[in-house]
């Protein structure tokens, strides 16, 4: 049902990504299913290393398990997120899929500049990354507020300049407590030579 959809934008994806196809040309033939539940997208490669959808029944030579989380991973950290995928089949050609998917990029910019305009596009694809961005820089708002306030407020977290006096204080505890063990060593050798 999505395959006809997903092998179209991937399609769009590899035309300029000469590199992408020549990788995929190397598993012309086979098919490979992501598992995205509830979703299931069957592809196969063509000799020109494009895909097209599977046909119906198609044994896969690759499965690929994604959780919704570890999609977006993919999205924001590239092919190492992809060591979270289950994958069941042949592993070399899960690694090629991993690499072209990490490695392609899509110019919206570009594309939204056929249908709109230069200028709009432009407009268009820095509000996307601004809105793209907006989840990260809450993120790091949010967990910089509850710090400060497990710190400043609740004292339940230690400050750098904290614990540095901490650590500075048990160093001068240290020493002392050595100085009197020898102080008292002295003193006994005193009491037991007299």
């Amino acid at each position: 049902m999505l395959s006809a959809p997903f092998s179209a934008f991937v399609n769009h994806l590899l035309a300029p990504a000469a590199w992408a196809r020549a990788s995929l040309v190397e598993h012309a033939g086979k098919t490979a299913v992501f598992d995205l539940f509830p979703m299931r997208v069957a592809v196969a490669v063509e000799a020109d290393g494009t895909l097209r959808p599977a046909p119906e029944g198609a044994i896969p030579s690759v499965t690929i398990r994604l959780t919704h989380a570890t999609v977006l991973q993919i999205l924001a950290e590239g092919e190492d997120a992809w060591r979270k995928a289950q994958i069941e089949g042949d592993t070399a050609f899960a690694a090629v899929i991993a690499k072209v998917a990490a490695n392609l990029r899509w110019d919206v910019e570009e594309d939204l500049s056929r249908v709109f305009g230069d200028i709009a596009a432009r407009r268009m694809a820095a509000a996307g990354r601004s809105a793209a961005a907006w989840p990260k820089q809450a993120a790091t708002s949010f967990a910089g507020n509850i710090a400060e306030y497990l710190t400043e407020e609740k004292h339940l977290l230690v400050t750098p300049l904290r614990a540095g006096e901490l650590v500075r204080d048990v160093d001068e505890l240290r020493d002392a407590v050595e100085r009197l063990d020898k102080r008292i060593e002295r003193l006994q050798r005193q009491v037991r030579g007299t």
